[in-house]
């Protein structure tokens, strides 16, 4: 009689799944996402993860006066994918450019985003709250 009852307690099926984490996926993921590794990515995508206007500056080239802005992405609606490799770039990968586009070029050749080292873990984590901000 006891040991029927005992399996009665280890029974899988009667087991309820509980989550004993410390702080959510979403908090975890809104905490490296404001101090990841140093600058938070919130200091150039926002709050809100839309990016935004960092610097606007004048260049000069050829005797020619451009305007040029650094604008950064939103990676609210970036995939999966495109934001693990970013995440973890040491560099932005070899592109082309017109001769008129000296703006976009500076700004690309200068590959602003820091690389942070983080796990697959800590990325899904941002992705996750990024995904998940109201």
């Amino acid at each position: 009689m006891v040991l029927s009852s005992l399996n009665l307690i280890a029974d899988d099926t009667k087991l309820v799944k509980v989550n004993n984490s410390f702080i959510t996926k979403f908090e975890y993921g809104e905490m490296l996402y404001n101090n990841p590794r140093g600058i938070g990515c919130n200091t150039c995508h926002g709050s809100d993860a839309k990016g935004k206007k960092i610097v606007s500056f004048t260049h000069i080239y050829d005797k020619k006066k451009y305007n040029c802005v650094l604008d950064v992405p939103d990676i609210k609606a970036s995939k999966y994918d495109v934001f693990f490799k970013k995440v973890n770039s040491k560099k932005n990968p070899k592109k082309k450019f017109t001769k008129e586009q000296v703006c976009e070029k500076l700004v690309y050749k200068a590959n602003i985003m820091p690389a942070y080292f983080l796990v697959e873990e800590e990325i899904d984590a941002i992705y996750y709250y990024i995904k998940n901000l109201k």
